[in-house]
């Protein structure tokens, strides 16, 4: 590669960015298994909105959902109405969204430093964060909340700064709180209010632009709430204005941590990009930006949210991807001034992660404790392992030679290490998490019209696998006795943690599901009473 002109080195390498996203996606859909409890869940909130032909209010299980706005459901909808029912487009959506994620970083790059952007060095550490290639293959909200969110920082630099789109930020406060509610305003808000920091010369009516968009944006979104409470009641407006957004962040019913929880999380869940800059970066690479502009902007739109996230009550790690772009694009930023030749500590330590699934393969060997791991790790081809383990080598070994600092180099490494691993995890998944076969029995026995309950919490893991048509009758373990005696031709469908005993017979079936199951036995035969059956918890959902 000519590395003697610039520009068509970065078009080459955030091209190389984005083929990198298409193959994981392509890796995810051809070898993974949708995965319970999350990615079952939302397909089949989907599934029961499109076999309702109702698209203004969720459903799971026939009951309301009130967990998630419906835009990422409209967008499977979208696409089922163009190309059939089918598990393809649900899983296409976070690849596309991961690609404009990677393109709206690069283009706010270009805005924050003409001339200078750092913007393919920034698509591949942001694809590379190891949280953030793992969604990239998920049917989960985060990566499309994250694209409103950079739609919305793009709209406020546009050039000449001060000149913002607030059309787009009017979109972007309304698809975000369409994907995840209000929390969008979390990311929005703070780069807007402090204009001044990094943008000094910006006019005087700056803040009345923002507010009337912001209220615009709202006013976008009742287009679809109001009608959704004209057609599920004012408890749906309740559950999902009040109790999702207030609960969560006063007192929270699901995912309550601790304060400073993220504190240790943050460098973990962006790894390997907070080992290269702990051994690459100095004090002086720092200073030489601290009066950046475009660093300031990004100081405003990631610290305000991080110390907020902090804060409330409910965390989950996935809650921080919308501030990977901020991030990928500080450390891009600050990467510009290590000079070619300059040498980083400790390259075994950032290059030799790739490594730990190695280590991790080969532990239950080793280590007798580690055997319920051995179950999982067996299943693992060794080149999966294998050949990642050598990339980190290779990585090491040229430290000094001047890739190393580059992001686009080490990144395009790193990614490629963990497609390989991507790729040789699936068939364990697959294995592993064999949802399928019970969904498809379930489906067999409704067409029957036997009923089917299930004990415990139901989170939806079946209706879309399975095509089901009709609800599970959700049991606690007192209900039990009674249903059974009730529906004597029915069936009852028994996660394996709670079943008494390993005692099956012939009628009695158990499918695997991870290092549990799930048993399925007929009613009549059932001798289940509330003592033999261990209380599901119940915390929200994510």
């Amino acid at each position: 590669m000519n590395w003697s002109t610039p520009v068509c080195d970065r078009h080459r390498w955030l091209g190389a960015a984005l083929l990198l996203i298409v193959l994981t996606g392509w890796a995810h859909l051809t070898g993974w298994p949708l995965l319970p409890v999350d990615e079952t869940r939302y397909v089949s909130v989907a599934w029961e909105m499109w076999l309702r032909g109702d698209w203004l209010v969720p459903r799971l299980n026939g009951a309301l959902y009130t967990d998630k706005p419906p835009l990422l459901f409209w967008l499977i909808h979208l696409g089922w109405a163009v190309g059939g029912v089918s598990d393809v487009w649900p899983r296409l959506i976070p690849t596309l969204a991961a690609a404009v994620n990677a393109l709206m970083t690069a283009r706010l790059a270009r805005r924050l430093w003409p001339g200078e952007a750092p913007e393919a060095a920034a698509a591949w550490i942001l694809i590379t964060c190891v949280l953030w290639f793992l969604w990239m293959g998920l049917v989960l909200f985060d990566l499309l909340l994250t694209a409103f969110v950079l739609l919305g920082w793009n709209a406020l630099v546009d050039p000449p700064w001060g000149r913002a789109r607030w059309l787009w930020w009017t979109f972007a406060v309304a698809g975000g709180v369409l994907t995840k509610g209000p929390v969008i305003l979390l990311f929005l808000v703070p780069p807007a209010v402090c204009v001044r920091f990094w943008h000094p010369g910006a006019k005087a009516g700056w803040h009345r632009h923002w507010t009337v968009a912001t209220a615009a944006g709202l006013l976008l979104v009742l287009l679809w709430f109001v009608p959704a409470i004209f057609r599920a009641g004012w408890g749906y407006a309740q559950a999902i204005g009040l109790q999702q957004t207030a609960g969560r962040l006063v007192h929270s019913y699901a995912h309550r941590r601790w304060l400073g929880w993220y504190l240790p999380l943050a460098p973990v869940i962006s790894l390997p990009w907070s080992l290269w800059a702990l051994c690459k970066l100095r004090l002086h690479h720092v200073r030489a930006i601290r009066t950046d502009l475009g660093m300031r902007f990004l100081a405003a739109a990631m610290f305000p949210a991080f110390v907020v996230l902090c804060l409330v009550s409910g965390k989950q790690a996935h809650y921080l991807l919308p501030l990977f772009p901020a991030f990928a694009l500080m450390l891009a930023r600050a990467a510009q001034h290590l000079r070619a030749t300059e040498r980083g500590k400790w390259p075994w330590l950032w290059a030799g992660w790739l490594g730990l699934p190695l280590v991790g393969w080969a532990a239950p060997g080793w280590l007798p404790p580690l055997g319920a791991w051995q179950d999982w790790a067996g299943a693992i081809p060794w080149w999966a392992v294998g050949m990642p383990a050598a990339l980190g080598l290779l990585l090491a070994w040229l430290e000094g030679s001047g890739l190393n600092n580059r992001p686009e180099f080490v990144g395009a490494v790193w990614g490629l290490g963990m497609w390989i691993l991507c790729m040789g995890v699936g068939p364990a998944l697959r294995e592993h998490f064999q949802l399928e076969d019970v969904a498809k029995e379930v489906r067999r026995i409704q067409t029957l019209s036997q009923p089917v309950g299930w004990v415990g919490r139901y989170q939806g893991q079946l209706h879309f696998l399975g095509r089901l048509e009709s609800p599970l009758a959700i049991l606690g373990s007192p209900e039990v006795p009674g249903w059974a005696a009730a529906h004597s031709n029915g069936f009852l469908l028994v996660p394996f943690k709670h079943w008494p005993g390993p005692e099956l017979c012939a009628e009695v079936r158990r499918f695997r599901v991870g290092q549990g199951g799930i048993v399925l036995v007929p009613a009549a035969r059932t001798v289940l009473t509330p003592a033999d059956l261990t209380q599901d918890r119940r915390d929200g959902a994510p």
